[in-house]
C-alpha cells in the first residue's frame, strides 16, 4: 500500500488549493502521530523493533493492542492462534534483547516484564521455562533457550511479521481515493486495446482498397488453382440415349413447322409482304 503516502500528499494539496489552513494543520498533526505509518510494513516493523531494542514493555504492548483492533482482529477464526504464536515470539525476543544488555538493567528489565505480563502467561505450557530466566546466568548457553539467541530464529520472527501484515494490508478494504491507481491502469490499457484495434482496422481497409491487397487475393487464388485440377464435361452426364431422343424431336418440330407454312414469325412477315402488293 504503498500508494497510501501519495493520497496523504494529494490531500494535503487539495486542503491547501481549497484555503483550508486549519484542516491542514490537523491534517499534519495527525499524520505525525500516525500509529499505522501509512500501512508501510517497514515503518511498522522499525517501530516494533525499537521498543525491543529500548526494553519498552510499554509502548510494545500498547503498539501490539492497536494493530491487534485495526487488522488482526478482522481475520478468520483460525488465524487468530498463528497472530497469538507470533506475538509471543516477540515477547520471547524482547526477553532475549533484555538479557544481553548490562547485568543491572537486563535483572531489572526481565523483573518488569514478568510482574506485568504474570496474569496474561501464567499457565501457559510454553512460558513454563521462561520464568527460569532471571536466575540463568548464561541463558544463550542453556539448552532451552540457545535456540533463541540464534539469528536464524530471530530472523524468522520479522520475516514472519513482516509477512503477516504485508498480506492482510493487500486484503484489507480500501476507500475509493486509494484505488485511482488501479482505476488508471485500467483506463490505460482499455485506450491500448482500442489503439490496437483501430491499426488493425485500417490495415485491413488499406488491403482492400490498395492494388497490391487486391494482387496479394489473385496470389493466393492463383495458388489454389495452379493445382492439377479434373477436366470435367458438364454434358459428359448426359446420356446418349437422350441426346439422340433431343435430336429426332428437334428435327421433328422443324418438320411440324414447315407443314403448317413456316414459324409464326416467318408468317407474319409473308403476310405484311402480301398486303403490301
Amino acid at each position: 500500500m504503498a500508494h497510501i503516502q501519495f493520497v496523504d500528499e494529494l490531500v494535503r494539496e487539495y486542503l491547501l488549493f481549497r484555503g483550508f489552513t486549519a484542516s491542514v494543520k490537523a491534517f499534519d498533526s495527525d499524520l505525525k502521530a500516525d500509529k499505522d505509518k501509512g500501512f508501510r510494513v517497514d515503518k511498522i516493523i522499525e517501530q516494533i523493533s525499537h521498543c525491543i531494542n529500548v526494553s519498552d514493555l510499554n509502548g510494545l504492548k500498547e503498539y501490539w493492542s492497536h494493530l491487534d483492533g485495526l487488522v488482526f482482529s478482522k481475520l478468520e477464526i483460525h488465524m487468530q492462534p498463528a497472530v497469538r504464536k507470533l506475538e509471543y515470539s516477540l515477547y520471547k525476543l524482547y526477553l532475549v534483547t533484555a538479557s544481553q544488555s548490562g547485568s543491572g538493567a537486563r535483572n531489572e528489565k526481565i523483573a518488569e516484564f514478568f510482574s506485568k505480563m504474570l496474569p496474561e502467561l501464567q499457565g501457559q505450557s510454553e512460558w513454563r521455562e521462561w520464568f527460569m530466566l532471571p536466575y540463568i546466568q548464561k541463558p544463550e548457553e542453556n539448552q532451552s533457550f540457545s535456540l533463541y539467541f540464534t539469528r536464524a530464529w530471530q530472523d524468522t520472527v520479522w520475516v514472519s511479521l513482516h509477512n503477516l501484515l504485508a498480506t492482510v494490508f493487500q486484503c484489507m478494504p480500501q476507500p475509493t481515493l486509494t484505488s485511482y491507481e488501479s482505476d488508471a491502469a485500467l483506463v490505460k490499457r482499455l485506450q491500448d486495446e482500442v489503439a490496437t484495434l483501430r491499426g488493425k482496422f485500417a490495415q485491413q481497409s488499406t488491403e482492400k482498397t490498395s492494388p497490391i491487397g487486391h494482387q496479394s487475393r489473385l496470389s493466393q487464388y492463383s495458388e489454389r488453382l495452379s493445382g492439377p485440377l479434373p477436366l470435367v464435361d458438364d454434358f459428359c452426364a448426359i446420356p446418349s440415349e437422350q441426346l439422340d431422343s433431343g435430336i429426332r424431336e428437334a428435327k421433328g418440330l422443324r418438320g411440324l413447322l414447315r407443314q403448317m407454312g413456316g414459324s409464326p414469325v416467318m408468317g407474319r412477315k409473308s403476310g405484311r409482304s402480301q398486303s403490301q402488293n
